[in-house]
């Protein structure tokens, strides 16, 4: 059985330790110590790593109460220096105790039930069995919660056993055999947890809901605290900066003028597209005046795909087989709206790959691409060959 030092003291950063044993387990090397300052992975926070006399600890896991270190590489002595990355330790802190927090007002003001809890590295997420989960519900329990990490309350943490637990004001319903841990903040939040936490509600900060998604029947909330609520917090903050430098305004204006400019670019757009249309309108008129048999073929140096798209619509009702090309994109448009039963799709998919281009389409329309215009040219050429012998 190891001493877990992080229940005697979470803020433990160093200690010394004996090796009771060194196991080689498939491919990986273990560490097992009388004592140790290491949470190993559980109640969904994960573990800590650091060090073991200078060697690195990857990753510790817990089974049958004894703790496992899984290191780099072999530890030499038999008494070691022991100290964990504390940063990432009080990261997890933070979160782990907002959460708490955060599930208690949740259950306090509306009932609901934490269902699922992940403490990642990036962000926290909470299942709670209410949906919808509306935006005014966000706004009140965010509020609440801050205010209780105002009043810097204690965290309170002990281990009770089975004939005691009637006196816990637990949340959720315990049912064990054994001693249980608890973790409490009165008047907040109270209900096992086998994790580590900050000694009072202050230094958890801040909590922040990030977003609420639906999630099999129940809402799934996305928070941030403390630290990463700060640096979350200053990453936005630049962007909003950024946003009211561009558009030469202040914060409470930026998103009406971001309103006004997608109003303008739709409108511009709109203005584009008819003109392009009636330019590509015009140009397909030009090329059935020119096409003596039933097909046209026609290779553009200075337009875009975008724009041979627009002349292929103009042709759509019109009875020609079509090959059209944008050398400035290395991209072609292949349609048949003849009589002649020409697949389109059918050809892109059985010869596209020959001229190391890919594509492909219905029966009636196809398009493809190329890293080349060579090789665009000799598909090109290969598919007037191939509609004028069948003309």
């Amino acid at each position: 059985m190891t001493e877990k030092l992080y229940y005697v003291d979470p803020y433990l950063k160093e200690c010394e330790a004996q090796v009771v044993d060194v196991i080689r387990e498939d491919d990986r090397l273990l560490v097992v110590l009388d004592k140790t300052p290491f949470y190993p992975e559980g109640g969904g926070q994960p573990s800590d790593i650091g060090y073991i006399d200078g060697v690195k600890v990857t990753y510790v896991y817990e089974k049958n109460d004894v703790i496992y270190h899984v290191v780099e590489e072999e530890v030499k002595g038999r008494n070691v220096e022991c100290s964990i990355d504390f940063e990432r330790r009080f990261d997890f802190m933070q979160q782990h105790s907002g959460e708490h927090l955060l599930s208690g007002v949740i259950h306090k003001l509306y009932r609901g039930n934490n269902k699922g809890f992940h403490l990642g590295e990036d962000y926290v997420t909470i299942d709670i069995d209410i949906y919808p989960f509306k935006d005014s519900m966000v706004e009140e329990i965010e509020k609440e919660v801050n205010n209780y990490i105002y009043m810097n309350e204690p965290f309170l943490t002990y281990f009770v056993d089975k004939e005691s637990l009637d006196k816990v004001p637990s949340r959720k319903k315990i049912d064990v055999e054994g001693d249980i841990r608890i973790v409490e903040a009165k008047n907040m939040d109270c209900c096992p947890c086998c994790g580590t936490h900050v000694l009072r509600t202050g230094e958890i900060g801040i909590v922040k809901i990030l977003k609420v998604e639906k999630y099999k029947g129940m809402s799934r909330l996305y928070l941030k605290c403390g630290k990463r609520a700060y640096e979350d917090f200053k990453f936005k903050h630049n962007i909003v900066d950024i946003l009211c430098r561009k558009f030469s305004t202040d914060e409470k204006s930026v998103i009406k003028n971001i309103d006004k400019q997608f109003e303008e670019i739709f409108n511009l757009k709109r203005g584009v597209s008819y003109l392009n249309n009636k330019l590509a309108q015009e140009e397909a008129l030009k090329l059935m005046e020119s096409s003596k048999e039933g097909y046209i073929f026609k290779s553009y140096e200075d337009k875009s795909f975008e724009e041979v798209k627009y002349i292929g619509e103009a042709l759509q009702n019109e009875p020609y087989i079509v090959v059209l090309s944008s050398l400035k994109e290395k991209n072609i448009l292949f349609i048949n709206n003849s009589d002649i039963e020409l697949s389109c799709g059918k050809v892109f998919k059985e010869h596209i790959k020959k001229f190391n281009g890919k594509g492909g389409g219905r029966n009636e329309k196809a398009q493809g691409s190329f890293c080349d215009i060579k090789d665009l040219e000799e598909f090109s050429t290969f598919l007037y060959k191939m509609i004028k012998g069948i003309h």
